[in-house]
């Protein structure tokens, strides 16, 4: 039985406006351009979608507010204003750039401006495995870090891990603990946008990676994974199948933490993440800069365009998808496995894979009917 649109809600709303930015990362979703293009939302009509969520049922969504470089769409400024007068919490999610400059955080800040995410994906400017342009530098992340943390924004790091640059995953560690971060949103690739020509990790590889990752709250790390929810389920795998979790990435990531950071895992032993401390969590809902409406940014699945229908209509076609969680939608092994409900699999990655939103991960090695 699918629920109604009065149950469900985003927890998080990303508003993409503009495609535009100074930058071509490798692995773009966006495929961004150097200006906006004729066809984006105008800021006015952004204002629209905002009354419509206001009008939500239950808890309001957070707004991540995204681009491209939202720096470049013109109007971003009475967008913000606008969004904070409506009493909604919101996030940034910019480029790193010059224009996200010491007035800039100042304003948003005054604005209630929630937090603000940044992009790190190698420990050097001009290493082989960067995806990401040489001017968006890491001398420029942490100007625009401490701007905010010093402005009171809370600061978090995204990085998109993919075969290039997963070994260098402990050196983009202690860059990120050397900027006094400690919110790190690691997202696995899906290849979409100009990320359709990179190598995907492995399975064996994706296991282990969210196995290390897990480790990392044992070093002050608070870690989410986008496109990885078998990271929620960690601590309950170790205790039934701990070999898929094991293997020579995981050592080597262990061993190089251990060099970078001066401390062994087994010096402090918290408890790992559980798998219900995102249990609360509903799922989200994209926006694109030109009104088209996916369940993520990395899920490319259409469910129609905000220009066409209401948002809350959308919402009520599409809740087999976006509420899976209680939909029983999902088939095959994800389907089946007792930990559906705080993993699921990654929507997105079945679909790039198999075409189909519904279908397993396949990336996922565990499977265990009797998990709970």
């Amino acid at each position: 039985m699918l629920t109604t649109l009065k149950d469900w809600v985003p927890s998080i709303l990303f508003l993409e406006t503009t495609r535009a930015c100074e930058y071509t990362c490798l692995h773009c979703r966006a495929e961004s351009q150097p200006n906006p293009s004729d066809g984006e939302l105008t800021v006015e009509e952004l204002k629209s979608i905002v009354d419509e969520i206001v009008e939500f049922d239950g808890e309001r969504p957070e707004i991540v507010i995204t681009g491209g470089n939202l720096m470049l769409k013109p109007g971003i400024r009475d967008l913000i204003s606008y969004i904070s007068s409506k009493g909604l919490k919101f996030s940034l999610s910019p480029a790193a750039s010059l224009l996200v400059d010491y007035d800039f955080i100042n304003f948003a800040a005054n604005a209630g401006l929630s937090s603000i995410s940044l992009s790190l994906d190698f420990p050097t400017d001009n290493g082989a495995g960067n995806l990401r342009d040489p001017r968006h530098s890491i001398d420029l992340i942490r100007q625009i870090s401490e701007m905010a943390i010093k402005s009171g924004i809370r600061v978090q790091i995204n990085t998109t891990v993919y075969e290039g640059n997963v070994n260098e995953l402990p050196g983009i560690l202690k860059i990120i603990k050397s900027m006094g971060i400690s919110t790190w949103e690691v997202f696995f690739l899906i290849r979409t946008g100009r990320a359709i020509g990179l190598n995907d990790l492995g399975p064996k590889e994706y296991m282990q990676v969210n196995s290390w990752l897990a480790d990392l709250s044992r070093y002050g790390m608070n870690v989410r994974t986008v496109e990885g929810p078998v990271f929620r389920a960690i601590k309950a795998i170790r205790s039934i199948s701990p070999e898929i979790l094991e293997g020579p990435l995981y050592d080597k990531l262990s061993e190089e933490t251990h060099r970078l950071l001066g401390m062994k895992v087994e010096d402090r032993k918290p408890d790992l993440p559980t798998s219900g401390q995102r249990s609360q969590f509903r799922g989200t809902l994209f926006i694109g800069s030109n009104g088209n409406v996916y369940p993520s940014g990395l899920l490319t699945y259409l469910a129609g365009n905000i220009r066409n229908v209401k948002l809350k209509e959308i919402i009520s076609n599409h809740t087999d998808l976006l509420d899976w969680k209680n939909s029983g939608s999902i088939k095959g092994k994800c389907g089946n496995c007792g930990f559906l409900r705080i993993c699921g699999g990654s929507r997105a990655r079945a679909y790039t894979y198999e075409g189909d939103p519904f279908a397993s991960d396949p990336m996922c090695l565990f499977f265990d009917p009797r998990s709970t």
